[in-house]
C-alpha cells in the first residue's frame, strides 16, 4: 500500500506503473563491475610502475583519490537501492524517501571530488609526457585544468547553499517542514552540459601531439586506439545528461534516480580504466615478449643443430669455409673480433631514462639511444675504436667492434 505522505506529496500512480517492478539488481550490478574494473587497472597500473622501477608522481596519487570516490559513490548508489533507487516512488516509504535524499546530498560531493581527481590525473600525464609544451597545448591544458577545478567547487558551493534550511533537501516531501530550495534539476542538467564538454576537450587534447610524433602509422593506430577508449566516458556524460533530463520531468523520482546514480558511477569509472590504460604498455610488451621468447625457443630445440646454432638472442647462422666462429649471440670476424647480435629485452634502466629526460615513458613515445662509455680499444692498426654503441627503445640492442 503507497504511504499517504507519497501519494500526497506526487499525487496516485499512473495505471500502467507495476508497483512491483524494479531495476535495482541491474544497477547494482552495473555499478559494482565497473569500480571492480577500475580497481583491476588501477593495481594493474601500479606493478607497471614497480616493474619499471618508477616513483609514485601525481598523476598516480591522484587515481589512487579517484578510485576512492568511485568507491564511496558507489557504495552510496547500493545503499540507495535499498531505500528506493530503481524503484516507483509510490512503492517507497516516506521515512526511505528522505533517507534516499540525505544518500544524493553526499553522493553530489564525492561526484565532483572523483571526477576531478580522475581529470586531475590524465591532465597531469599528459603535462608529463608532452613536455616541453608547445603554446597551444600548453592554453589547451590550462584551459582544460580551470574547468576541472571549478567544476567541483561550482557543485560544492551551490549545493551547501542548495536549501534554507539545508535539511529541507530531504524533508521537502514531508509536508512538515518549511523551506525553499533552487532549481537543484535545471543546475544538475547545466552542470552536466558543462562535465560533457570538459570531457571532448581532455579527450581530444593528445590527438594533434601524437600524429605529429616520427612514429610507425601502426603505432600511432595503436596510442590513438588507447586514448580513444575514452570516447566511451563522453558516451557516458552524454547518457547522463539524458536520464538527468527525465529526472527533471517525471514525479516517479526514484525510480530514475537509479540510471542516474549508475551513469554518475560509470562516467568516472570508465575515465579511470581510461587513465590506467596507457600505463599498462610495458605489461604487454612484457607479456609479448615472454610468448615470443617461450615460441622462439619451443622451435629451436624441435630442430636439429646441422650446420647451424641457434644463439641465445639472434637467429642461426650457417658456418662458412672462412675464419668465422659463432658461439651464442657473438661472431668472430675476419680478424677473431667479436660481434654481438641478437635482441636483449631487459628493462630500461629508470635511473638513466631519468638523466636523459624521459622519465615514465609508458607509452613508448621515445627512444633512447646512447653511446657506450669512454673505454676505447685499439686496432691492429692502431685506430681507437669505441668499445659499444646501445640502442634501447623497447628493447636494447648493442654491438661491441674492435678494430673492425
Amino acid at each position: 500500500m503507497t504511504d499517504p505522505a507519497i501519494l500526497a506529496a506526487f499525487g496516485p500512480p499512473p495505471a500502467n506503473v507495476n508497483l512491483a517492478e524494479s531495476s535495482v539488481r541491474v544497477n547494482n550490478g552495473a555499478v559494482i563491475g565497473l569500480l571492480c574494473a577500475s580497481f583491476v587497472l588501477v593495481i594493474l597500473r601500479f606493478i607497471a610502475r614497480l616493474t619499471l622501477r618508477n616513483p609514485l608522481l601525481a598523476d598516480d596519487w591522484a587515481i589512487i583519490a579517484a578510485l576512492c570516490c568511485i568507491g564511496a559513490t558507489t557504495g552510496l548508489s547500493v545503499s540507495g537501492s535499498f531505500v528506493g533507487a530503481g524503484r516507483h516512488v509510490w512503492a517507497v516509504s516516506l521515512d526511505d524517501l528522505m533517507k534516499l535524499y540525505r544518500f544524493l546530498f553526499s553522493y553530489t560531493f564525492i561526484y565532483g571530488a572523483g571526477c576531478t581527481c580522475t581529470r586531475v590525473s590524465i591532465l597531469f600525464f599528459y603535462r608529463r609526457i608532452f613536455s616541453p609544451l608547445e603554446k597551444p597545448l600548453k592554453i589547451a591544458l590550462l584551459f582544460a585544468s580551470f574547468i576541472t577545478i571549478a567544476y567541483p567547487l561550482i557543485i560544492w558551493i551551490t549545493m551547501a547553499n542548495a536549501c534554507k534550511p539545508l535539511s529541507f533537501f530531504w524533508t521537502q516531501f514531508s509536508g512538515k517542514t518549511n523551506g525553499k530550495c533552487i532549481n537543484i534539476n535545471q543546475f544538475f542538467l547545466a552542470l552536466g552540459i558543462l562535465n560533457m564538454l570538459n570531457d571532448f576537450i581532455i579527450l581530444a587534447l593528445p590527438f594533434p601531439r601524437i600524429i605529429k610524433l616520427q612514429m610507425t602509422l601502426q603505432k600511432k593506430v595503436a596510442i590513438c586506439c588507447i586514448m580513444a577508449v575514452g570516447i566511451f566516458v563522453c558516451v557516458a556524460s552524454i547518457l547522463r545528461i539524458h536520464f538527468l533530463s527525465l529526472f527533471m520531468n517525471t514525479a516517479d523520482v526514484t525510480y530514475l534516480m537509479g540510471p542516474v546514480f549508475i551513469w554518475s558511477t560509470i562516467e568516472p569509472s570508465v575515465a579511470i580504466v581510461c587513465a590506467c590504460l596507457p600505463h599498462l604498455a610495458p605489461l604487454a610488451r612484457i607479456a609479448t615478449r615472454s610468448i615470443s621468447s617461450s615460441f622462439r625457443s619451443r622451435r629451436s630445440t624441435g630442430k636439429g643443430t646441422g650446420t647451424g646454432t641457434r644463439g641465445s638472442g639472434g637467429r642461426a647462422l650457417e658456418s662458412d669455409h672462412h675464419h668465422h666462429h659463432h658461439k651464442g649471440g657473438n661472431i668472430l670476424g675476419n680478424r677473431g673480433q667479436p660481434f654481438q647480435y641478437g635482441f636483449n629485452f631487459n628493462r630500461l634502466d629508470s635511473s638513466k631514462s631519468k638523466d636523459q629526460g624521459l622519465d615514465d615513458d609508458e607509452i613508448g613515445l621515445t627512444n633512447y639511444v646512447t653511446a657506450g662509455n669512454d673505454t676505447a680499444s685499439i686496432a691492429p692498426d692502431g685506430r681507437a675504436v669505441k668499445g659499444e654503441i646501445t640502442v634501447k627503445s623497447s628493447f636494447v640492442q648493442s654491438s661491441t667492434r674492435d678494430g673492425l
